[in-house]
């Protein structure tokens, strides 16, 4: 299974949001950049795909965060 992979990066002055060679988001800061990248890669895990977000630093290193899949509660134990 492939694993989704969202980059978060700035160019001229906009922060963009790509999903492979797409792009698929234009924001004003990094934080609703992240915030539109965090969503995507939440759809995805819920679909059951591994996915991770990569945001570009100052330094042109990336910084990487996967997402988890959706909270699920454990069964009940029998009484």
């Amino acid at each position: 299974m492939s694993v989704q992979e969202y980059i978060v990066r700035e160019q001229d002055g906009l922060w963009q949001v790509w999903h492979g060679d797409r792009l698929v988001g234009v924001q004003p800061t990094q934080m609703a950049a992240l915030s539109v990248a965090e969503t995507l890669a939440h759809a995805a895990a819920v679909r059951g795909e591994p996915a991770k977000i990569l945001v570009g630093d100052l330094d042109g290193s990336p910084i990487e965060y996967w997402a988890a899949g959706p909270w699920s509660r454990p069964a009940a134990e029998p009484a």
